[in-house]
């Protein structure tokens, strides 16, 4: 069976969520190789940036988001056609009871791949680094670290290198849809970026 996103490739939201899948497949082999190296990851089961958090998407994320939802969880898609609010103020894609907590993980935003795994740019422009909040005081300690900023030579020392830049993923993630770059909660965008792709579909005689 063809997929939602083979079916849309000739469009133009097939050709800005191919190349949206492409830097979430480039920031996902440099965040490898640096997991690899630092074997410094999330702790099991956090899920701790989850909470209190809902994602802004730009236009290429939730476009991103939405083909992948009506490929792989197509009554979670029109579900949220019909409502997209919850009670609380946590992603409402968190999912308290699995170990991931992320139910829509190979669909999710920059943000959400970039947080606790990212560097960034100090007001000299040199790169630091800082270990996510949420991560134990006592874990850290192990490694010789704590919940302060971390020279670009001085992660390296400790850990062997530094995760890839946050402004420079971000840059790359805004030009995928350079005639709006404005950003808009998920809860909001994502609806009607699922009935938008749902209308292709029609049209293109594939719903």
């Amino acid at each position: 069976m063809e997929s939602v996103f083979e079916s849309l490739k000739d469009t133009c939201e097939g050709k800005i969520a191919a190349e949206t899948e492409r830097l979430y497949v480039k920031l996902e082999k440099q965040q490898s190789d640096w997991y690899k190296k630092t074997k410094f990851t999330c702790p099991s089961g956090c899920g701790m940036c989850c909470h209190n958090f809902e994602p802004d998407l730009t236009q290429a994320e939730a476009n991103f988001m939405a083909l992948w939802l009506i490929q792989n969880q197509r009554q979670t898609a029109e579900k949220l056609l019909e409502s997209a609010e919850n009670s609380g103020k946590t992603c409402i894609f968190f999912n308290a009871e699995n170990n991931y907590h992320c139910s829509i993980y190979g669909g999710r935003p920059f943000i959400c791949r970039l947080f606790g795994a990212s560097c960034f740019y100090s007001k000299n422009r040199s790169l630091v680094w800082r270990p996510c909040k949420f991560y134990p005081e006592e874990k850290l300690s192990r490694l010789g670290l704590s919940h302060r900023q971390y020279s670009k030579d001085e992660a390296e020392k400790i850990l062997g290198g530094v995760p890839p830049a946050m402004s420079d993923i971000m840059a790359q993630a805004m030009a995928l849809s350079p005639e709006n770059k404005s950003t808009e909660p998920l809860r909001k965008i994502l609806p009607r970026k699922i009935q938008h792709i749902f209308f292709l579909l029609k049209c293109c005689g594939k719903v």
